[in-house]
Formats: structure tokens, C-alpha cells, sequence
């Protein structure tokens, strides 16, 4: 089932605002929509084409009439996305110029014309330049909707000429109702909605990687398992060829200890298979000391401070906070 685009337009002034002005047919010519990666920015400005272009009388965008089976397939004429060319990572200005060459022409199906500029900060210099010139001469008919995870890298020029959305990360009800429509396990779902930080496409994205799950599992077994010093001896042997990974473990041992703190901050629950029964017994105060001894071996890991004994202090950290929790 495919998200809406009142669905996506829900929970802010400006997305409100934004999705009145869709329906009334006053789209600002130029939207840049700005936020942090995985919260929607994508999925909005498709929708918004594909609503752009469809001629339903009804609800737009239909997904069923002949303009959205075109956008969807990327065949409709009057919908261009300069992107990036193969095995390229920015958007160089010849991709811009056959925009500027097509939006020349009259629109081939006599409507409405949409360019989507997915990740916009992908620009070069001389590419911004040439889309400047364009959306300084924009003729009726003709929107502009870009993409970017930060709007600062784009001239301040374009962004004058812009309608700025900055979405913002999704409430965590919202994340967990929407992985529910998509089928994922209810318990699975709340999971993810507490670890991806109010961004959607981390959670779809974490849902799909087998080795995050597996690297999760270590986290598990060899940081949050810890109480004694037989434990952490225990422990140790498990982390020893982990060095090349030590980055993603320590952000899924951040990822944990706030999703705990959140459970306990919120009165939410969760069903956390795998993780040892004394930490339904963690104070706030003791996650954040964990938390904050998390931060730390991150800078002494940008220090170059070898991993085993930086793991292993971490370890004793997780150790002295954890006996506190005795019943």
C-alpha cells in the first residue's frame, strides 16, 4: 500500500499549508524540500509530480490514470529528473542544459511540466548557475521541485527563489503505523520506530540489512550482556576481530541505550528478544552515564585508541552501572 500525499503532508503548519496550496492550484513554481536523510523528502516531491501531472478529477495523484502509470515507469514526457550521470556523484551541468533544452519546447502532452531534482546539493557550482538562469525565467505551467539534505549547500540564490519546506523527523507513532501498513511484524515495527530517529528511510533501510541485524546481535551479546568480570572476559573474545566494524558497533550501542532511555522516559514498551532481563531495571540516570561512556569511546576511536582496550573500558562501564540494577 503507497503513502498518500495528504499522508505526507500531515503534522506540520508548512506541509499543511504546502498540500492546500497543491489542491487549490497555487504551487509555488520553485519548493525545495530540506531535512535530514530517510524523513520523506523523496516520497513528497514524487508525489507531488505525479499529482502535478495527473488529470483525475478526483484525488490526485490517482496511480491509476494514464499521466501516473507514465511518471511511475519514468516515461512520461513532461517529467524530467537531471540526475547525476553513470558513475557519476554530482549532477554536472550537461544535465541541466538537456533540461533546459526540453523545457524549451512546447509540453508534449499540452499540460503541465514538472523537473524533480532529487538530492539538489549534488550540483555542480556551474550546474546551479544554469539552473538559476532557469528558474529566474520559469513559464506558467513549469514547477521545480528539489530535494536536499542540506539546503545550505545550495546558492543562496536558488534558495531565494525557492519555496523552503524543512521536514522534520517523523513522530515515532508515525513511523510505527506506516511499517505496519508495509507488512512488518507489529513488535518489529515499534522496534524500529524507537532506533531510526523519526526517519523512515533508516528504519525500511535497517529492516532490509542482514548484517545489521547480525551486528545488533553481537552488540547484544557482548555489550549488553555484561554485569561481572567473568562476563566481560566472556565478553572480549567476541570483539577481537571487530576492529573494521567498531564504528557501526558503537552507533547500534548508542542506537540501544536510547532506545532504553526512551522506553523509560516515555512509559512505551517493547518486546526486546535477546536483551538480558536486568535492563528492565536501568535507571535513566545510569543510561545516560552509559550514554554519555559511549560518546567518549567514539572520540578516543577518532584518536586512534586500539579497539580491544577501548571496547573492554567500555565493558566495565556498561559492568559498573548494571550492578546497581539488582532485585
Amino acid at each position: 500500500m503507497g503513502l498518500k500525499l495528504k499522508e505526507c503532508t500531515a503534522g506540520s503548519d508548512s506541509l499543511l499549508a504546502l498540500y492546500h496550496d497543491f489542491l487549490s492550484g497555487r504551487m509555488a513554481h520553485a519548493t525545495l524540500l530540506s531535512g535530514e536523510s530517510g524523513v520523506g523528502k523523496r516520497t513528497l516531491a514524487r508525489l507531488l509530480a505525479q499529482g502535478l501531472l495527473c488529470r483525475h478529477e478526483g484525488e490526485k495523484p490517482c496511480g491509476q490514470c494514464r499521466d501516473c502509470a507514465r511518471f511511475l515507469a519514468r516515461t512520461h514526457p513532461d517529467a524530467l529528473f537531471p540526475a547525476p550521470a553513470p558513475r557519476e556523484k554530482t549532477i554536472k551541468i550537461d544535465a541541466l542544459r538537456e533540461m533546459i533544452d526540453a523545457l524549451s519546447r512546447h509540453s508534449l502532452e499540452g499540460g503541465k511540466r514538472v523537473v524533480v531534482i532529487e538530492d539538489a546539493e549534488k550540483m555542480t557550482p556551474q550546474a546551479q548557475n544554469c539552473l538559476l538562469k532557469t528558474l529566474e525565467e520559469t513559464t506558467e505551467g513549469t514547477y521545480f521541485l528539489l530535494t536536499a539534505n542540506s539546503e545550505s549547500a545550495l546558492l543562496p540564490t536558488i534558495r531565494s527563489r525557492c519555496r523552503i519546506i524543512r521536514m522534520q523527523p517523523w513522530p515515532q507513532e508515525k513511523v510505527e503505523k506506516t511499517l505496519l501498513l508495509k507488512g512488518i511484524p507489529a513488535a518489529r515495527a515499534h522496534e524500529l520506530s524507537i532506533y531510526c530517529e523519526g526517519s523512515l528511510g533508516r528504519a525500511l533501510e535497517m529492516q532490509g540489512d542482514d548484517t545489521y541485524w547480525a551486528a545488533r546481535d553481537l552488540v547484544r551479546r557482548a555489550f549488553l550482556s555484561v554485569r561481572t568480570t567473568a562476563d566481560i572476559a566472556a565478553a572480549v573474545p567476541l570483539l577481537k576481530d571487530q576492529k573494521d566494524n567498531s564504528d557501526r558497533l558503537l552507533d547500534i550501542l548508542e542506537q540501544e541505550i536510547r532506545g532504553l532511555l526512551y522506553t523509560k522516559t516515555t512509559g512505551s514498551s517493547v518486546e526486546e528478544e535477546g536483551l538480558p532481563s536486568f535492563w528492565d531495571h536501568a535507571s535513566p540516570q545510569g543510561l545516560r552515564k552509559i550514554l554519555e561512556a559511549v560518546f567518549i569511546a567514539r572520540r578516543h576511536r577518532f584518536a586512534n585508541v586500539g579497539w580491544a582496550a577501548l571496547a573492554e573500558g567500555l565493558m566495565q562501564t556498561i559492568s559498573e552501572e548494571t550492578r546497581k540494577w539488582q532485585v
